[in-house]
């Protein structure tokens, strides 16, 4: 065909090697990628054409891949990378390797993107514990800044935290860490009392870093958790520094809770919070609220978040004793399997799917969370907390009204100021969330049924189910 076409023999060569070194591998590469999005089409095209595209690489353990990842691996990265090597005090490694060590963790499988991403996450872990306790030695001045009577909203997963955290952290009194804040709280320059720029730089590094994983097709939960570097954030991301608390490890964490309980103890958990108010003394420090920049001014009020916290209410008293809890409530009907759907997604985003057992994120997350409803509010008043409930449906019903609730419980100035400024967020939230509904194709994929994870609507409405429903008298869910 090519003689008749009166090609010369050179360009006959041409038009092969094209293909069978362009077309044929792309064809290839495009089936591979079709049939991977068949396999996985939760994860968006782009996602799984990358995760084809980086197999050669990680079968031939080059790059980023180079065996499993480990906190010893992180650790020896952190130390080569930053230069430093006082990790303080080392207990973390133990509840780390617990983690690693667990058989729910070892059978799971990372996806070639999902192990850049975990192996990101622990080794930008460790630089960042190691930057922590030096810029601390240098400035022990921070160590005496204040954090007085913060708030911890607390509750299930999938019960509006998330919204109530939000809102609440408009007040202009109050403070609330952003996800930049939270994944680079270390200032980069040394002896800068103006922060402003080094803020701003730490901040679009996070931006930067949001955004190539978005462009790699890292998209998995956007719909269910908005995540931005300027929005507040789960207290979970530095925390990590103490705890193997990554998203990486929520599934091994639920399905294999046990393990964790056993492994990671109170006292490491104790150790996690007194990180964490230097973290906060430190976000303090960075933006001029006390310390150096401005000795005469206490902080603001801090508004933290995190389910975990729900876990560890013990833990918040040891270190936080005029901590204030916020504790959130909805039918277990909707929650839980929510709850369910948030720990499938999460795996999602770092394994493959045949790692993962739906059955099994039921059965536990159910147990888990009917321990925990059960026994919460008593470990609140142990710890003698003042505190308040937010029951989902009211809040959605009237945000305004419940956070006055809060205010009037707490007894906290509720300004014309901040009114306004809520209702102009929640005006806007409205209109966001109508535009978002014209196209909602993931959720198509993102189901929150009982029975998808082993659930029945009868089992998570009796029991300890039936007595906390009853206790704060929760209506069923709208979804």
């Amino acid at each position: 065909l090519w003689n008749q076409m009166g090609m010369s023999s050179v360009a006959q060569v041409g038009v092969g090697a094209l293909l069978v070194f362009v077309v044929l591998p792309g064809v290839i590469i495009l089936v591979l990628t079709l049939i991977r999005c068949q396999q996985y089409p939760e994860k968006s095209f782009k996602n799984n054409l990358f995760n084809v595209l980086l197999a050669p690489l990680r079968f031939l353990r080059l790059g980023p891949y180079k065996g499993r990842i480990s906190i010893d691996k992180a650790m020896k990265y952190a130390v080569k990378k930053s230069k430093l090597t006082d990790f303080g005090d080392t207990r973390f490694i133990e509840s780390y390797k617990a983690m690693e060590n667990s058989a729910v963790h070892q059978k799971l499988r990372l996806s070639n993107l999902g192990y850049i991403s975990h192996s990101l996450e622990m080794n930008e872990t460790m630089v960042r514990r190691l930057k922590m306790l030096d810029y601390l030695k240098k400035h022990e001045e921070i160590l005496k800044i204040p954090v007085r009577e913060p708030v911890f909203v607390v509750g299930l997963p999938r019960t509006g935290t998330t919204f109530l955290h939000r809102l609440l952290s408009l007040d202009p009194a109050v403070r609330a860490p952003y996800l930049w804040e939270l994944l680079a709280f270390v200032p980069t320059k040394e002896g800068d009392r103006d922060m402003n720029a080094d803020n701003n730089k730490r901040a679009n590094g996070v931006r930067k870093l949001l955004q190539l994983r978005r462009d790699m097709g890292d998209t998995a939960i956007d719909h269910i958790h908005e995540t931005s570097a300027d929005l507040p954030e789960e207290c979970v991301w530095a925390m990590s520094d103490e705890l193997p608390v990554h998203m990486s490890f929520l599934y091994t964490i639920y399905c294999d809770y046990e393990n964790f309980t056993k492994n990671v103890t109170a006292d490491h958990c104790n150790r996690a919070y007194d990180y964490y108010k230097k973290v906060l003394q430190l976000l303090s420090y960075c933006q001029g609220e006390a310390g150096a920049a401005n000795k005469s001014k206490d902080p603001r009020r801090w508004m933290l978040k995190s389910p975990m916290h729900m876990f560890m209410i013990p833990q918040i008293a040891h270190t936080f004793p005029d901590a204030k809890i916020i504790l959130t409530h909805r039918h277990p009907v909707s929650a839980v399997p929510s709850m369910c759907s948030l720990v499938k997604s999460l795996h999602q985003l770092y394994y493959e799917n045949e790692s993962r057992d739906d059955h099994l994120i039921g059965k536990e997350i159910a147990r888990i969370s009917g321990d925990l409803l059960a026994n919460c509010n008593k470990q609140i008043e142990e710890a003698n907390f003042q505190h308040v409930d937010s029951v989902y449906e009211e809040l959605i019903k009237d945000p305004i009204a419940s956070v006055r609730k809060i205010y009037t419980k707490f007894n906290w100035p509720f300004t014309v100021e901040y009114e306004k400024i809520l209702r102009e967020f929640l005006a806007e939230d409205a209109k966001k969330r109508e535009s978002q509904k014209k196209n909602r194709k993931a959720d198509k994929l993102h189901t929150y049924t009982p029975e998808e994870f082993g659930l029945t609507a009868e089992e998570l409405s009796s029991g300890l189910f039936k007595e906390y429903i009853d206790r704060y008298n929760i209506p069923m869910s709208r979804g």
